[in-house]
């Protein structure tokens, strides 16, 4: 009999990735954004309205460099969290390993790390994958119907017992 409970076992897609970035770690950011970009578009439409072209210029500008990053950050993050991954595995695909015993154990190739289950803090329940956040912008990816070990009906349920800090 294994000593795990359960065990999840995938290989990471581009669409995991991407909402992972999208959703999880920019979320905050982008909402962010976009409270300044209507900020500075609000701006901008009263300037232009009192005929200020200095002050229009400046809130334009801030609009475009405001739209640039919310648009280009998250590509460039994908592009960034592939390049660590091809580093780390020697531009290998390994397929990511996760084990629900006393501790959740990650292994992907050669690379594997621990944490317990107190560390677990919140869990998202994306299209492509769920996320169990362990820090602010720190998660593990799990795919719901790639458990090899325990039953993912119940997976849920394990996990609020054993996280009482996961909202």
């Amino acid at each position: 009999m294994s000593q795990y409970i359960y065990e999840n076992r995938f290989f990471s897609t581009d669409e995991m990735l991407k909402e992972y970035i999208r959703c999880v770690i920019y979320r905050k950011i982008s909402l962010l954004g976009a409270l300044f970009a209507l900020l500075s578009l609000v701006m901008l439409l009263v300037t232009w309205r009192d005929g200020d072209s200095a002050l229009m210029a400046i809130f334009g500008f801030c609009l475009f460099i405001i739209l640039v990053v919310l648009l280009f950050s998250p590509v460039l993050t994908l592009r960034q969290v592939k390049a660590d991954n091809q580093r780390i595995h020697n531009g290998l695909l390994f397929e990511t390993v996760v084990r629900f015993g006393d501790r959740i154990l990650v292994q992907e190739g050669r690379f594997s790390f621990s944490c317990d289950y107190h560390q677990i803090l919140q869990l998202h329940k994306l299209s492509h994958c769920w996320v169990l956040m362990f820090g602010p912008r720190n998660g593990i990816l799990l795919v719901p119907d790639r458990f090899t070990i325990g039953d993912p009906d119940g997976f849920e349920a394990f996990l609020r017992e054993r996280c009482p800090q996961m909202k």
